[in-house]
Protein backbone atom coordinates (compact mmCIF):
# COMPACT_ATOMS: atom_id res chain seq x y z
CA UNK A 1 0.00 0.00 0.00
CA UNK A 2 1.31 3.36 -0.72
CA UNK A 3 -1.19 5.41 0.18
CA UNK A 4 -4.78 5.58 1.90
CA UNK A 5 -7.86 7.83 1.99
CA UNK A 6 -9.25 8.91 5.11
CA UNK A 7 -12.67 10.48 5.61
CA UNK A 8 -13.04 13.25 8.53
CA UNK A 9 -15.80 12.83 10.91
CA UNK A 10 -16.99 15.30 13.16
CA UNK A 11 -14.66 13.95 16.09
CA UNK A 12 -11.89 14.64 13.82
CA UNK A 13 -12.74 18.17 13.63
CA UNK A 14 -13.37 19.03 17.07
CA UNK A 15 -10.32 16.71 18.57
CA UNK A 16 -7.46 17.85 15.72
CA UNK A 17 -6.67 14.47 14.81
CA UNK A 18 -6.93 11.79 12.17
CA UNK A 19 -8.08 8.89 12.80
CA UNK A 20 -5.57 6.50 10.99
CA UNK A 21 -6.60 2.35 12.04
CA UNK A 22 -8.37 2.59 8.38
CA UNK A 23 -4.87 3.04 6.91
CA UNK A 24 -2.44 1.39 9.55
CA UNK A 25 -0.96 -1.24 7.25
CA UNK A 26 0.60 1.61 5.68
CA UNK A 27 2.91 2.66 8.66
CA UNK A 28 6.05 1.28 9.71
CA UNK A 29 5.89 -0.99 13.09
CA UNK A 30 8.82 0.78 14.29
CA UNK A 31 6.79 3.76 13.90
CA UNK A 32 3.89 2.94 16.02
CA UNK A 33 4.48 3.91 19.89
CA UNK A 34 2.28 3.10 23.06
CA UNK A 35 -0.31 5.24 24.44
CA UNK A 36 1.90 7.69 26.39
CA UNK A 37 4.97 10.18 25.44
CA UNK A 38 7.05 8.19 27.47
CA UNK A 39 6.43 5.37 25.02
CA UNK A 40 7.04 6.82 21.81
CA UNK A 41 8.34 4.47 18.83
CA UNK A 42 11.70 4.49 17.95
CA UNK A 43 11.30 5.64 14.58
CA UNK A 44 9.93 9.19 13.93
CA UNK A 45 7.85 9.98 10.85
CA UNK A 46 7.91 12.89 8.87
CA UNK A 47 4.78 14.16 7.94
CA UNK A 48 4.47 17.26 4.84
CA UNK A 49 1.10 18.50 4.70
CA UNK A 50 2.24 21.70 2.60
CA UNK A 51 1.54 24.17 5.72
CA UNK A 52 4.73 24.94 7.38
CA UNK A 53 7.89 22.46 8.19
CA UNK A 54 6.88 18.93 8.51
CA UNK A 55 5.97 17.45 11.25
CA UNK A 56 8.35 14.65 13.58
CA UNK A 57 6.29 12.57 14.89
CA UNK A 58 5.01 8.83 15.59
CA UNK A 59 1.85 6.95 16.26
CA UNK A 60 -0.14 6.38 19.08
CA UNK A 61 -0.55 3.15 18.72
CA UNK A 62 -3.59 3.13 21.32
CA UNK A 63 -5.52 5.91 19.54
CA UNK A 64 -4.23 5.11 15.93
CA UNK A 65 -4.00 9.10 15.40
CA UNK A 66 -0.52 10.99 14.84
CA UNK A 67 0.97 11.97 18.50
CA UNK A 68 1.71 15.26 17.23
CA UNK A 69 -1.19 17.20 16.23
CA UNK A 70 -1.21 20.71 16.44
CA UNK A 71 -0.64 21.04 12.69
CA UNK A 72 -3.80 18.93 12.18
CA UNK A 73 -5.87 21.99 13.42
CA UNK A 74 -4.35 24.29 11.06
CA UNK A 75 -4.95 21.92 8.31
CA UNK A 76 -8.14 20.96 8.54
CA UNK A 77 -8.58 25.42 8.59
CA UNK A 78 -7.09 26.18 5.75
CA UNK A 79 -8.56 23.42 3.88
CA UNK A 80 -12.41 24.36 4.94
CA UNK A 81 -12.39 20.84 5.38
CA UNK A 82 -15.73 19.35 6.60
CA UNK A 83 -17.10 16.19 7.49
CA UNK A 84 -17.16 13.57 4.74
CA UNK A 85 -14.49 15.13 2.95
CA UNK A 86 -11.80 13.16 2.48
CA UNK A 87 -7.80 13.10 3.07
CA UNK A 88 -4.96 11.26 1.55
CA UNK A 89 -2.13 10.10 3.15
CA UNK A 90 0.88 9.17 0.71
CA UNK A 91 4.12 7.21 2.07
CA UNK A 92 6.58 9.11 -0.30
CA UNK A 93 9.56 7.63 1.31
CA UNK A 94 10.57 4.35 4.19
CA UNK A 95 9.14 7.07 6.82
CA UNK A 96 8.18 10.13 4.73
CA UNK A 97 4.18 11.29 4.47
CA UNK A 98 2.29 13.84 2.46
CA UNK A 99 -0.84 14.26 3.83
CA UNK A 100 -3.51 16.46 1.45
CA UNK A 101 -7.45 16.95 0.68
CA UNK A 102 -8.60 14.33 -1.83
CA UNK A 103 -10.09 16.76 -4.67
CA UNK A 104 -12.38 15.51 -7.61
CA UNK A 105 -10.93 13.34 -10.20
CA UNK A 106 -8.02 12.36 -7.83
CA UNK A 107 -7.62 8.67 -7.45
Amino acid sequence: MRYGIIEINQANLDHHHLYLSSIYELFPADSIGGGSDAEQAPQLLEVHSGIGDPVATDIAGDKKIFRRRAWVREFFAVHQLKPGDKVVVERTGPYRFHVYPLRSGEF
